[in-house]
């Protein structure tokens, strides 16, 4: 009796254990990217069994017996693919590859009555506002990021130069990197880093302490600026907003306000997401050119909360040189909302030419230990990104206990690929070269840099060949202390001229510094840098051709700076200048005697200025011995500024007062695309020559200056009280995506307009007579009409190019101006 209880256990016990013994498990990866595919279908073939893999592409299966022969493997944007299964092995463990495809919704019927994605959509529009989880007084959370950058579709020219072949055999020990079509991977840089993310609503502030970095790259180091830029403070993805900003465009969010006009929908699938169900929407959008995005959305049945997300922008898609863009992302429940815990982003960025390379690039990030409504004094948030003291670690055992996943193969190999390749010789000289056209510096000695190269070199009608040699020290020099200076020469009028700066940066935290400068060098009426704000390649150009209006100036210059709280910069000056002109100029030094009046040729000033700037929302970073700002999220820039002229201090000869209010933001109209506009108001107040007044910048070459009137001549207005302001607005191809033949050539349109308004004094007209040589005008006023001109024009053609046409609409009646031109620009642009 004994041995047959003994057989009826062991045969129970074989069945019980026979019923989990078949074990199906695997990985859904990119072919391209290598990276996991979230939540993509895996079904049994002719069954009813199926399941979606997790965030890092996993899926597994436990069957008391296969009753199919093959996995049915699909994901909206690639190719399906079908995978053969045994049924006589006991566990198999597949890794699987899918080929990126072109995204199409599946064929929708249509029925009497709506639409069912519509229902579940429109609900989640809803409860938009309930289910966002920047409502919230505030949050925090800890982060690890990880991005990686590899070059692909390496062109047959490019594998055949000397850089290329000598790269390959160093590296052919480690292996070779491809992608599942053969292709080969070079990587050049991956990062990792740890870092603790802050938020507060009211006023929206955030704030990211990097605690430890981990970085490889060629051609970049691991310093306190790229350790600032890899955390999780650049992958901010909100699809509660009506607009997400990817690359700085504006894509719909598939629940957005205006989601009905925008994308079509299909409801695939519902699912169990832990204990919640959640219904699968694939949505594509109605014109492949339009910005937005396609992909699938997994909405929560009872909060109509986002669950997880998958979206792709193609290559159709409004944008240059980007193939593929891919978002992903989990979110989970926390207190009232759902937050983002793993994401996901995959840039695949095109050739720019034939010749040229493309390149992956992966942003992974993942949010743990999140902390709801413990809300930061607002003092906290005054620095947007921080860097821990010790944020350097290299340490192999705490990256690995760091990861939330272990590096792969391929990740350990191209880790190896990179030390490899940035030690070589040639690569070194070739980063070495794109660091000096980059940066404008060239490293000559421990802490000391020439440059700018930009600078190097001019040719124009008073200094003939211009020469300049300029140096400055980095923060291997002085972490304290920042020294410039130049030297220039002209070949024609033979002077030399000279300037220098010493910066003493009290306080990184807040930013507070103290400058000294002198500079003696040409200028000219109303283009100097203060005036025009265009950049070091614009103010290099002035320097080339017929020089407007030149003077010699001797400048002294102490300044104050510092950033009282988040995005409030306040300055604080004291400067003197000489304006001792090399063109026909003069003023009246006693301007109610008329004719009667001396004339005077040259004038010295002595400035008290004082300036605060607002941006609220600043995105700022300091990068060893600078402050580099990437402007605001969402808010407006203001800038005030107060000059005091001060008479007979160091032999200067005017009182005056000027006052002046700047107004810049950027409106996002999302589906009618983004305006950009400014407004400046400014009053002068004492009688001053016209270099003092505002000289409002005219335009008269062939291309398109942004902050200039490029349709008014130069010096046609001066005034000493004025207001202005610009817009540009920018249809994102709203018009030409319509048109069958030219929405391929992912052409734009765009509108501008331009207002000015402005007074001069009779005081000032007085002081300011007409030319000793010619007896003309060297300036008028503007009367009580506006000046404006309004343009409209066509960019993005060839990638590069934006032409526009632009009407003069008033003081068109005035000799040598034109009330019409088509001016031109190169840009480059996403």
């Amino acid at each position: 009796m004994r041995k047959i209880y003994f057989f009826i256990f062991i045969f129970l016990s074989t069945t019980a254990f026979s019923q989990n013994l078949y074990l199906i498990k695997g990985k859904i990866t990119d072919a391209v990217s290598k990276d996991p595919i979230p939540f993509s279908s895996v079904n049994l073939k002719g069954t009813s069994l199926g399941k979606n893999t997790d965030f890092e592409g996993n899926f597994q299966f436990q069957l008391s017996k296969i009753s199919s022969d093959s996995l049915i493997i699909s994901s909206l944007g690639y190719f399906p693919k079908t995978i053969f299964i045994s049924k006589d092995s006991l566990i198999q463990v597949l890794n699987i590859q899918l080929k990126p495809s072109e995204i199409l919704l599946q064929e929708v019927k249509v029925y009497a009555g709506e639409n069912p994605a519509y229902k579940i959509i429109r609900k989640a529009v809803d409860a938009k506002a309930d289910n966002n989880y920047k409502k919230i007084k505030g949050f925090d959370y800890k982060s690890y990021n990880k991005i990686e950058v590899d070059f692909n579709k390496i062109s047959e020219k490019l594998r055949e130069r000397r850089i290329t072949q000598k790269v390959n055999k160093a590296i052919e020990e480690i292996g070779t990197l491809t992608d599942d079509e053969g292709n080969v991977l070079l990587p050049t840089f991956i990062s990792e880093s740890i870092s603790h993310y802050y938020f507060r609503n009211n006023p929206r502030l955030s704030k990211e302490i990097i605690e430890k970095t981990n970085i490889k790259g060629i051609g970049v180091t691991d310093g306190s600026l790229t350790s600032q830029l890899i955390g999780s403070s650049f992958q901010q993805y909100n699809f509660y907003t009506n607009q997400v900003d990817v690359l700085n465009k504006n894509f719909a969010s598939p629940i957005a306000d205006d989601w009905k006009l925008i994308y079509d929908y299909y409801l695939a699938d519902s699912t169990y997401f832990g204990d919640n169900f959640c219904y699968k929407i694939d949505f594509t959008p109605k014109r492949k050119q339009d910005l937005a995005f396609a992909g699938s959305i997994w909405i929560d049945k009872e909060s109509s909360a986002i669950a997880q997300i998958d979206v792709t922008i193609t290559k159709e898609s409004n944008l240059n040189f980007v193939d593929r863009i891919k978002i992903q992302q989990e979110l989970e429940p926390f207190s009232s909302v759902w937050f983002p815990v793993k994401n996901r982003i995959l840039v695949d960025v095109s050739e720019v030419t034939k010749s040229s390379a493309g390149m992956l690039l992966k942003f992974t990030n993942y949010n743990e230990d999140i902390v709801v409504d413990n809300v930061k004094d607002v003092k906290f948030f005054d620095n947007g990104i921080e860097i821990s003291p010790d944020y350097r670690e290299n340490d192999t055992k705490y990256w690995q206990s760091a990861r939330p996943e272990p590096f792969s193969v391929k990740e350990q190999m191209a880790y190896s690929m990179i030390d490899t390749i940035r030690n070589l010789p040639t690569v070194k000289r070739y980063t070495n070269l794109a660091l000096l056209l980059s940066s404008g510096y060239k490293k000559i000695y421990t802490g000391i840099e020439l440059g700018p190269l930009v600078y190097s070199g001019a040719y124009n009608n008073l200094e003939g060949v211009r020469m300049r040699l300029g140096m400055r020290t980095n923060f291997e020099f002085s972490k304290k202390w920042v020294l410039q200076g130049y030297l220039a020469y002209g070949t024609k009028d033979e002077a030399w001229k000279m300037g220098g700066e010493v910066t003493r940066i009290i306080s990184r935290k807040p930013w507070t510094t103290v400058n000294l400068k002198y500079t003696r060098d040409i200028e000219q009426v109303g283009l100097r840098n203060e005036d025009l704000g265009l950049g070091a390649i614009f103010s290099a150009y002035l320097k080339f051709g017929t020089l407007m209006r030149p003077f010699y100036e001797t400048e002294n210059k102490i300044q104050f700076q510092r950033e009282v709280a988040k995005g409030v910069f306040t300055s604080f000056g004291f400067r003197t200048r000489s304006f001792d002109p090399l063109y026909d100029f003069s003023y009246r030094s006693k301007p109610q005697l008329e004719e009667a009046s001396p004339l005077i040729t040259h004038f010295n000033t002595s400035e008290f200025i004082s300036e605060v700037t607002l941006a609220r929302d600043e995105l700022a970073v300091i990068n060893d011995n600078e402050r580099l700002s990437f402007g605001t999220v969402k808010s407006p820039t203001i800038t005030l500024r107060y000059i005091l002229g001060a008479k007979n201090v160091f032999n200067s000869d005017f009182t005056y007062h000027k006052i002046m209010a700047k107004y810049s933001h950027t409106l996002n109209l999302g589906y009618f695309g983004k305006t950009y506009y400014k407004a400046e108001a400014g009053a002068i107040f004492g009688t001053v020559p016209y270099p003092l007044l505002k000289s409002h910048l005219g335009n008269q070459s062939i291309f398109i200056v942004g902050n200039s009137f490029n349709l008014m001549n130069n010096f046609e207005f001066v005034s000493d009280r004025y207001a202005s302001a610009r817009y540009t607005h920018d249809f994102e191809g709203l018009f030409f995506n319509r048109f069958p033949l030219v929405k391929k050539l992912k052409w734009r349109t765009f509108t501008t307009g331009k207002f000015l308004v402005g007074t001069l004094s009779n005081n000032n007209q007085l002081m300011n007579p007409a030319s000793i040589e010619t007896g003309e005008k060297k300036f008028s006023s503007l009367g009580t009409k506006p000046y404006i001109e309004l343009g409209y024009g066509i960019n993005n053609i060839f990638k590069v190019l934006r032409i526009e046409a632009i009407h003069r609409l008033t003081y068109v009646d005035v000799p040598n101006v034109k009330k019409f031109g088509v001016k031109f620009t190169l840009e480059l642009t996403l």
